[in-house]
């Protein structure tokens, strides 16, 4: 839409920034109160979907940029907490509902660890490819309209109360359920090789951007000064 209707993205930019805040916040405020750990990720999916949406219209290099990196990122984090959320755990349990995987961690002890990286990238902890993409859209943003700007940072809290009150319902919160009353194993071969493929992408470009956003640069820059 930038290049083929470059005034319009310019002058209705903040019809699509009301649009974003709102989506963020009511996402959000869905997000914590679901008890479907399926659902719960996808209003996730939803909210840092707004972020780099309205990153992407604040006309600026680092917010194009940083919104091309978020949906990069959402795209190993979503992807990892989905195979969490229905590849293993629903394969062992048959049932969606947080409240029956509580004590996760005395039984699968390595997804533990795997499932809190993809959380905290999820939540957009530095040293993840998420805080990168998460930053600089909303920094662009901020640049743009900056009362919007901060209510789309919101995002930041919400995201990281939603994540880590999951985490921690399925993970900890006491002796695992009765629920499993087959003793379920921990994850297999091929789930962990999954996993770990998308957690050392995340936390790899977390750490190095540069492969990334040097390829992006020169396209955005070109972008922006054609558009203006």
């Amino acid at each position: 839409m930038l290049p083929l209707l470059p005034k319009a993205s310019i002058n209705y930019t903040y019809v699509i920034y009301v649009i974003g805040v709102i989506t963020i916040l009511y996402a959000s405020f869905s997000t914590l109160r679901t008890i479907d750990i399926k659902e719960l990720i996808a209003y996730s999916s939803v909210s840092h979907a707004a972020v780099y949406l309205i990153g992407a219209f604040s006309n600026t290099i680092q917010g194009i940029e940083g919104s091309i990196v978020l949906g990069l990122a959402h795209g190993f984090v979503s992807s990892g907490l989905f195979i969490c959320a229905g590849g293993i755990l629903y394969d062992r349990s048959s049932t969606r509902l947080i409240t029956y995987y509580r004590g996760m961690a005395q039984v699968m002890p390595i997804f533990s660890v795997l499932f809190f990286i993809l959380a905290l990238g999820n939540s957009g902890t530095p040293l993840t490819l998420n805080f990168l993409g998460e930053f600089m859209s909303l920094y662009g943003v901020f640049e743009r309209m900056p009362i919007l700007g901060v209510l789309a940072s919101t995002s930041i809290v919400f995201s990281a109360a939603y994540t880590i009150f999951m985490y921690n319902r399925i993970v900890f919160g006491g002796s695992y359920s009765l629920y499993f009353v087959e003793n379920i194993g921990d994850v297999t071969r091929r789930e962990f090789i999954m996993l770990l493929v998308f957690v050392i992408l995340t936390v790899l470009f977390g750490i190095y951007p540069a492969p990334i956003l040097d390829g992006l640069h020169y396209s955005v820059s070109s972008l922006i000064y054609n558009v203006n």
